[in-house]
Parts: structure tokens; C-alpha cells; sequence
């Protein structure tokens, strides 16, 4: 399933109230390190089907980001159930892997 692009809050939480298992990106157009981990977050969202993957971009929907205390780049959130249930914080690829595997 292709990572889909967030563009408000309204969206946003729709797409978490939709789907039982979410990962969601918190990034910035500015970030490095979120722009290293983007083609990996792209590359596992082929490999879980299962799995909704979002990109919130935090300049666009600051709303959703401080609703969920996103103060580091990238921050990775996972939810299942619409229950927030993990986070990672930084460009580390194993723990996002671990993060997707354990929803």
C-alpha cells in the first residue's frame, strides 16, 4: 500500500479511524534525516499491505503534530486500533521495522 500524504487534520483522522493498524511520519521538507528514512518508510509500506502508512508533514498539519507531542524529526507513531501503541524517534530503520512488525 502506497504512503499517503496528509494534508489536514480533518484527513488525517479519518484515515486513523479507518484502518486498524497505522504508522505515521512525522517529517519536514527541511529534515535530513526524514528525507534519508523516506524511501525506506516508502519500501516497507510495499511490504505490509496490512499497514496504513501516513506522512504528516509537520510545517503543514501542526495541529496533529502537537497533538501527539511530535518534538524530534522524524518521529514515527504507531497505532492500533486507534490507539496510540509505539513511537520511534529518529532515522532508525530497525526500530521502525520492529515498531510495524509488533502491531
Amino acid at each position: 500500500m502506497p504512503v499517503i500524504s496528509v494534508d489536514d487534520s480533518d484527513h488525517f483522522y479519518h484515515l486513523l479511524n479507518s484502518h486498524q493498524k497505522v504508522v505515521v511520519d512525522f517529517t519536514a521538507s527541511w529534515c535530513g534525516p526524514c528525507r534519508q528514512m523516506s524511501p525506506i518508510f516508502s519500501d516497507l509500506s510495499g511490504e505490509h499491505s496490512d499497514v496504513l502508512f501516513l506522512s504528516v508533514d509537520i510545517d503543514n498539519v501542526r495541529d496533529v503534530a502537537q497533538a501527539y507531542s511530535v518534538t524530534s524529526l522524524p518521529t514515527f507513531k504507531f497505532f492500533y486500533g486507534r490507539r496510540e501503541y509505539n513511537t520511534v524517534i529518529g532515522a532508525n530503520r530497525w526500530g521502525l521495522e520492529y515498531g510495524i512488525q509488533s502491531l
